[in-house]
């Protein structure tokens, strides 16, 4: 699975998850992966190492807590959740907010940081609500319009 699973059919993507490891591994598995299973080795961290990066690039197994689904996310997480099937905002303590996507390979709650749009990094300077869209793009604007002259004249020297 990637970002577009939600062009995959849900046929496509039970039989992705139902692979049993071997047949993960013989097909899909690093050459090395495939050398020390064929000796007996279990290589589970591995294992789930690799198929996680394959099938969800950027997510990581969350081996703390259990995140908690949130009451109220922030729409840029909502936006970003929606790119995978099964997926949704919670809060980790260590992490803050992430996307989470439960029962992975049956068992795994895996996890992957939101990443905040670059507009809503500096809200602590000026106090902006990021869930409300209009003055979020407000803001933008008039950061746009503030830079813009500036930027016009060390171009044009």
């Amino acid at each position: 699975m990637n970002e577009n699973s939600l062009d995959r059919s849900p046929t496509e993507n039970l039989l992705d998850l139902n692979l049993d490891k071997d047949t993960w591994i013989y097909t899909y598995g690093s050459s090395k992966l495939q050398q020390v299973r064929s000796f007996g080795y279990e290589c589970e961290d591995r294992y789930l190492q690799e198929r996680l990066k394959s099938e969800y690039p950027g997510y990581r197994i969350n081996r703390a807590s259990v995140a908690k689904k949130l009451d109220l996310p922030p729409l840029y997480a909502i936006k970003e959740s929606l790119k995978w099937n099964d997926a949704y905002v919670a809060k980790q303590y260590s992490q803050g907010e992430v996307i989470a996507i439960d029962r992975y390979l049956g068992k795994y709650q895996i996890i992957k940081k939101t990443a905040k749009p670059w507009y809503l990094t500096y809200n602590n300077i000026i106090a902006i609500d990021e869930n409300d869209p209009k003055e979020v793009a407000f803001y933008a604007m008039l950061t746009i319009i503030f830079f813009s002259p500036i930027l016009a004249v060390i171009i044009l020297k």
